[in-house]
């Protein structure tokens, strides 16, 4: 019987050591843990970003990183913030009409918190951004669009705008025959995709 208790009073023993040990690991874990951030907003600009992000305390600073592979499996580019104040960075020499993916870590001396949340972004192109200095001369349509359905569309307009003038008896053939477009021609800019075009007349 003695040695029956002897061994129960081990086990629980053990236990509560176990027990103990699983607990003081759980608690050291939890006050070793880094805060992780998240970016707020991301502007575009010239061929540039700027993120800004979340402020964190009791960290050494913060990580960034882009990439254009959604997964961040290649085309990678790491930069590291070294103050902990710092809640903003401007990124540079991006390549125009490119797709970015961008994701922040904090880090305490040689430990990193998880990664937030991925933000995709589009960057403009300041060749056509900046005093409408496109590859190609715009059109006599006088205008830019974003893609070739809405120049089209924009055609149609056109002509229907002048056969309901001429409908309405607003004008004279000779003036509708002068103004309504009797077709067109288009092509797009080689920096950022937009069309444009010219209008044609009898």
């Amino acid at each position: 019987m003695r040695k029956l208790k002897y061994i129960l009073s081990a086990i629980v023993s053990i236990i509560l050591l176990v027990s103990l040990m699983t607990f003081c690991n759980t608690t050291v874990m939890a006050a070793t843990k880094i805060p992780s951030t998240s970016i707020s907003s991301i502007k575009v600009k010239n061929e540039a970003i700027t993120i800004k992000w979340k402020k964190k305390s009791g960290i050494t600073g913060y990580q960034i990183q882009y990439s254009t592979n959604s997964k961040f499996k290649k085309n990678n580019k790491k930069i590291k913030i070294k103050n902990s104040k710092t809640v903003s960075k401007k990124i540079t020499g991006l390549n125009p009409t490119q797709k970015y993916y961008v994701r922040i870590r904090t880090y305490k001396g040689k430990k990193y918190s998880s990664w937030s949340k991925k933000k995709c972004i589009i960057v403009e192109n300041s060749h056509c951004t900046n005093n409408n200095n496109h590859s190609i001369k715009c059109g006599n349509m006088g205008r830019w669009f974003n893609s070739r359905s809405e120049l089209v569309a924009y055609y149609n307009s056109e002509v229907s705008k002048w056969n309901k003038k001429i409908d309405n008896e607003e004008i004279t053939y000779d003036e509708y025959y002068k103004n309504v477009p009797s077709g067109y021609e288009c092509w797009s800019c080689s920096y950022c995709g937009k069309w444009t075009g010219n209008l044609k007349h009898y």
